[in-house]
């Protein structure tokens, strides 16, 4: 019986050795991306509330979320800060980054206060860097001073052998995302980084600001005239006549160049397949159980100087 019992393990142990080869080689890393949640009364605050609920039936479950500016829509907005906040914690998202847009500028001690980010800053993830850049103040177009252009393009220099994405509240002029086109919907001299981005690879660019439905089409575009980087707008999470409660979903796989990236529509529980994405990084992505990682690389004591 013993002998049988030895038998038995070794065959055992001989089968999950030979069935390791057949697990799943990677493993999927999502990131929650969204913009403009700017509730005009607190009777609209349900769009938000109900795009956190529906984010438990996204699989895997958002490791990260990035928000590309305008929490809050009013001057006086300490409240809806609070409110953000407190729901934001119902997500059960461990890491959370957000930049000011042009309404945070309204009241943006009240930004500094309850959401505690620099202006400027980057998020590391795995092999992948996030370039976050806030407005710097209120009133449209989108203005990022010389010294956060300057802090821009030498970490894109720098970091050359990794994957590179931008996080701005407006877009690019030259981006032609819709809306684009419009001297109050994209970046002051938009053309500092564009001739950047002739030179050196960044591979996606996200920014919000713009709220215009998807269904318009040209919300998102590959520009071979800069690298083939992709200009994407994560849509907005507010409820508008024309829009519905939207956002993008980023799936990155380990060891893979490939990302794909879905809309979300939070009200009916459901991803719009037609509008999904499948990029392809310039690095294949590497993080093996990595955690992200936020720095503070600009002094924003100096940043304040200059506005």
């Amino acid at each position: 019986m013993q002998k049988y019992h030895s038998i038995l393990l070794i065959l055992f142990l001989a089968l999950s050795a030979c069935c390791k080869q057949y697990l799943p080689p990677s493993s999927t890393y999502t990131v929650w991306v969204h913009s403009d949640i700017q509730p005009v009364y607190k009777a609209d605050r349900w769009h938000y509330k109900r795009a956190i609920e529906d984010l438990k039936n996204i699989q895997p479950y958002p490791l990260m979320a990035i928000v590309a500016g305008d929490i809050v829509q009013h001057k006086e907005s300490d409240e809806d800060f609070e409110w953000f906040v407190g729901l934001r914690t119902q997500a059960h998202i461990q890491y959370w980054y957000e930049i000011a847009g042009n309404h945070e500028w309204k009241n943006i001690t009240g930004y500094q206060k309850y959401i505690g980010k620099p202006l400027q800053y980057t998020v590391r993830f795995g092999n992948v860097i996030f370039i976050l850049m806030s407005n710097e103040r209120g009133r449209p177009p989108t203005y990022l001073s010389d010294e956060t252009f300057n802090w821009w393009k030498n970490i894109v220099i720098a970091n050359q052998d990794k994957t590179i994405i931008t996080v701005t509240h407006a877009p690019l002029k030259n981006s032609k995302l819709l809306g684009s086109f419009s001297s109050k919907h994209n970046i002051i001299n938009s053309e500092r980084f564009e001739k950047v981005l002739k030179q050196y690879h960044v591979d996606i660019w996200i920014s919000g600001h713009i709220h215009t439905p998807v269904w318009l089409k040209q919300n998102s575009r590959f520009a071979p005239e800069f690298g083939n980087i992709l200009f994407i707008n994560v849509c907005g999470i507010r409820k508008d006549p024309t829009m519905g409660i939207e956002s993008r979903i980023f799936f990155f796989q380990e060891g893979s160049k490939k990302v794909l990236i879905r809309l979300r529509d939070h009200e009916s529980e459901s991803f719009k397949s037609s509008y999904d994405i499948n990029f392809t990084l310039r690095h294949p992505f590497k993080c093996n159980g990595c955690v992200p990682l936020m720095s503070q690389e600009i002094s924003q004591e100096n940043l304040h100087n200059k506005l």
